[in-house]
């Protein structure tokens, strides 16, 4: 049987450390390789403090997680009750402007993007649903998400 966690956390930072604590501890169960692994951790801080910092905007609200690892790929679900909110459809920011010149906001999903091998987007039954996907690979010659 493959490695996999579905848990609800509190929309708070409480909840996001705690969120943290779990998901490495996935990883560890379910070997994830060092560098998807610190991928991995890095994105889903950057989706939790997003939706708790601007969706839930300290308004009560859950947020379920759900990470599996099945068949080369490890995936992890965002489900929250904020509002609706496609962050694959914010505009790219224009990082080659100077600092003073440019629009707040942006770069947490440009990082998420970098970071992961695929991100979808669905809103359904009232929640949000981001899904994060890397595919594992040993071959550090094939991709940038390759582990050595």
């Amino acid at each position: 049987m493959s490695p996999s966690l579905t848990v609800a956390i509190p929309g708070t930072l409480d909840g996001l450390a705690e969120a943290a604590r779990m998901a490495a501890a996935f990883c560890e169960e379910a070997e994830v390789p060092g560098r998807t692994q610190r991928n991995l951790l890095t994105a889903l801080d950057e989706v939790l403090a997003n939706v708790i910092n601007h969706g839930l905007a300290g308004a009560e609200g859950t947020i379920e997680l759900t990470m599996g690892r099945n068949a080369g790929v490890v995936a992890v679900g965002v489900a929250d009750t904020a509002r609706p909110f496609n962050p694959l459809q914010a505009p790219v920011p224009d990082t080659s402007l100077p600092l003073e010149r440019r629009k707040l906001g942006g770069l947490g999903i440009a990082l998420v993007r970098a970071l992961t091998d695929e991100v979808t987007y669905e809103r359904k039954d009232g929640h949000n649903h981001l899904t994060l996907r890397w595919r594992l690979k040993t071959d550090s010659s094939k991709g940038e998400h390759a582990d050595k």
